[in-house]
């Protein structure tokens, strides 16, 4: 037998919650940035069911559990049972990162930051850029709020339901003074040059659904990036045809990275230098390319 002595009574609990949640990568991330830089601490796997919300973010602060990523498909659902709310997640409506403080957790968005991120390393400026997000959800939210945060140009919300794109239409206009159209996905052919893509919906997600929302060369012909949120598979069926269109492509693994730096920040109170956010981030994508592989 080995003696195995690096959890202790200073070890600090932290981990994610969601349902499903065995596909994560979290806990890759978050216990090798603990593991490189020193941090007594140990990153676990919660399946919580959403009946069981409630009880488990209780349980969690009894049990002195310093903070959480959460996930689908909580990020709205956990709100009424937080103490405090930053104020960039509040208008998100969605949290995917909780921190413990006196009497409960604080909830904030990272996404937000992640996906801000994926687009500054490779040096591409968003301020005053016009943006088509294609979906409605927590992580279309996100963009949306973020691109209206850096003085949008215009802000097309593409959705399969108009509905759902009318209701964000109405929580962003509550904060900011931005040009924002609704459409159809099938009307993305048809919208004028546009900066920015975005795909904020799961289609075309390893296991799911691998289509694209939009086959139509005439989309792809008048964007000049696209982003898409999924970073598995490496290359999905929308960066696939963008790519074929000459657009420049990101996908969704520099958002995931850097979301989950920051919330490693906060719940530890600490800043990386770029230097070492450039290391952990090169050494998590030599290792998923070799998983992908």
């Amino acid at each position: 037998m080995k003696i195995y002595d690096h959890i202790n009574g200073n070890t600090k609990t932290i981990g994610i919650i969601g349902h499903p949640i065995s596909h994560t990568f979290s806990p890759v991330i978050q216990n090798s940035i603990a593991s490189s830089f020193n941090y007594n601490a140990r990153y676990m796997v919660f399946d919580v069911l959403p009946p069981n919300l409630k009880l488990a973010i209780e349980g969690a602060y009894a049990l002195n559990i310093e903070g959480f990523n959460v996930t689908l498909p909580h990020k709205s659902n956990v709100i009424p049972y937080l103490k405090d709310i930053d104020s960039l997640a509040l208008q998100i409506g969605a949290v995917n990162t909780l921190k413990r403080i006196d009497g409960g957790y604080k909830g904030y968005n990272t996404d937000i930051i992640g996906l801000h991120k994926s687009f500054s390393v490779r040096g591409i400026d968003i301020d005053g850029k016009s943006v088509v997000i294609i979906g409605a959800g927590g992580a279309a939210k996100a963009a949306a709020i973020l691109f209206a945060s850096k003085n949008a140009k215009k802000i097309i919300i593409a959705n399969r339901t108009k509905n759902n794109a009318l209701l964000l239409k109405k929580d962003i206009e509550k904060y900011y003074n931005i040009d924002i159209d609704i459409i159809s996905l099938s009307e993305l052919k048809n919208i004028n040059h546009t900066d920015i893509a975005i795909q904020c919906t799961s289609l075309g997600l390893k296991g799911k659904d691998l289509s694209s929302p939009v086959y139509d060369e005439a989309f792809f012909k008048k964007i000049d990036i696209v982003n898409d949120i999924i970073y598995t598979p490496w290359e999905t069926e929308f960066l696939k045809l963008a790519k074929k269109y000459d657009c420049y492509c990101i996908n969704g693994f520099d958002m995931l990275i850097y979301q989950g730096i920051a919330a490693f920040e906060i719940w530890f109170d600490t800043e990386f230098s770029n230097e070492e956010k450039d290391d952990i981030y090169n050494t998590l994508l030599e290792y998923h390319k070799a998983k992908e592989c």
